[in-house]
């Protein structure tokens, strides 16, 4: 009986596994269940996670001290309901760290099968919904369910008014990056990426499709360093001017496009003519951008509490306040109507810059923290990669950097919608970097 009832749960968690891009496009209350239910895995199998050697316990001691050393101690100086509030965000917030262990263990447990197999392919099924719900939205102007984006030059596709599907998308993609390359032709590869890089476009993130387009690339020279040897420099040599070609011919047939102007656009307005000479033009472009009040916002609340912060996802109400105005900064909004915008919206649910929300929530100490948590994976993922050349792990790499990229905006790092995906994709990185995996077809 027992064995059933086990056998039973492991089938569930293996259906949650691989249906999680589509509990992100669900929303909050989907992620939240996923992490609780292997937060709650862990906790059952405490002690085969005691045993497991995938993390060894100076690791084990760090990530679980992430709890203790980001607790809001200058929070004590606000009203008791907003301390109460502070303790229990923290407390819930143990249920990230919970979920990677629970998804080390259940790895773990099922790494003897094709598991891995089953994963890639699904989610290359679902990066192809996506892809083709993207491009009749595009087409049509409404997504398969009848969705419409509520912005110009924006692709809402089943995330609705949310508009996160750029993102969406560009996990999907990340993830499964390298389970394509091993099994595609290289030829044919390169078609399928100027495909995704088109439909990444379309979708009108900028952030996400500059992201995009550079981890790609990334991912691109690490494979060629990794294989070296077997490098044919003469087809490199050729094949360069065709690259060189695509990117100029792309530039020609969108720069009219409303996604291509808001993105050729901004990059002309960041080098300017002035008296017959280049100027940058960095500081007054960004004072009109869209965050830049939650920017400045944010940097006054770290100078304002720089050790400890005001507290996981306390930006809004403590950004609200009057001290934190600053008319410097107006914001060019372009609506459905066309019609132009300016107000100045220094308030928000996080600042849009995974960077300065650590140091406006969590301070110095949590900054601290938090960088071990973003490079302690990538040295062992490199160092993993040297010695055993097993590519699948780029995937998983490229996406953890796409996470953690310095000053374009991202998600909330402390939300479900961004921080989940964030610890679900480490666990995976973190287990086939320790594992020396090799991957089952």
């Amino acid at each position: 009986m027992k064995q059933i009832i086990s056998s039973k749960i492991n089938i569930i968690l293996g259906l949650l596994l691989l249906s999680f891009p589509i509990l992100i496009i669900l929303g909050s209350f989907a992620l939240n269940c996923f992490s609780i239910i292997f937060s709650l895995y862990a906790i059952f199998n405490y002690k085969r996670f005691l045993n497991i050697n995938i993390i060894n316990t100076k690791a084990k001691i760090l990530f679980f001290s992430f709890i203790i050393l980001i607790f809001p101690f200058e929070s004590f100086e606000f009203k008791n309901s907003f301390l109460q509030s502070s303790i229990f965000k923290y407390l819930s917030f143990s249920r990230f760290v919970l979920m990677l262990f629970g998804l080390i263990i259940y790895l773990e447990k099922n790494n003897k099968t094709n598991f891995f197999s089953k994963i890639y392919k699904t989610y290359v099924v679902i990066l192809l919904i996506l892809s083709f719900d993207i491009l009749f939205e595009y087409l049509f102007g409404y997504n398969l369910l009848g969705y419409k984006s509520s912005k110009v030059g924006r692709i809402a596709s089943f995330t609705n008014d949310e508009l996160i599907i750029g993102y969406i998308f560009c996990f999907t993609a990340l993830f499964t990056l390298t389970f394509i390359f091993k099994r595609s032709n290289h030829y044919y590869f390169f078609i399928l990426i100027c495909f995704l890089i088109i439909i990444s476009f379309i979708i009108g993130e900028r952030s996400n499709f500059l992201k995009f387009v550079l981890l790609i690339m990334i991912f691109y020279f690490i494979y060629f360093v990794l294989n070296f040897t077997k490098l044919k420099i003469k087809k490199l040599i050729l094949f360069t001017p065709v690259i060189l070609v695509l990117i100029f011919s792309f530039y020609q047939l969108t720069k009219n496009t409303k996604q291509g102007k808001g993105l050729y656009d901004l990059t002309e307005e960041l080098i300017i003519v002035e008296n017959g000479k280049y100027k940058l033009n960095f500081i007054q472009r960004f004072k009109v951008s869209t965050h830049a009040p939650h920017y400045a916002a944010a940097y006054k609340i770290f100078l304002n509490y720089p050790i400890f912060g005001i507290g996981i996802n306390n930006f809004y109400s403590e950004s609200s306040k009057a001290k934190y105005e600053d008319t410097k900064f107006g914001v060019n909004n372009v609506t459905s109507d066309g019609l132009v915008e300016t107000p100045v919206l220094k308030a928000s649910t996080h600042p849009h810059q995974i960077y300065l929300e650590i140091l406006s929530e969590v301070g110095l100490v949590g900054l601290v923290y938090c960088i071990f948590i973003f490079f302690y994976p990538i040295y062992i993922s490199l160092r993993s990669l040297k010695k055993n050349k097993e590519i699948y792990l780029i995937s998983h790499l490229l996406l953890h950097i796409f996470f953690i990229f310095p000053i374009l905006p991202s998600g909330s790092f402390f939300g479900t919608n961004y921080g989940i995906p964030f610890w679900f994709n480490l666990s995976i990185l973190i287990y086939l970097s320790n594992k020396n995996f090799k991957f089952h077809s």
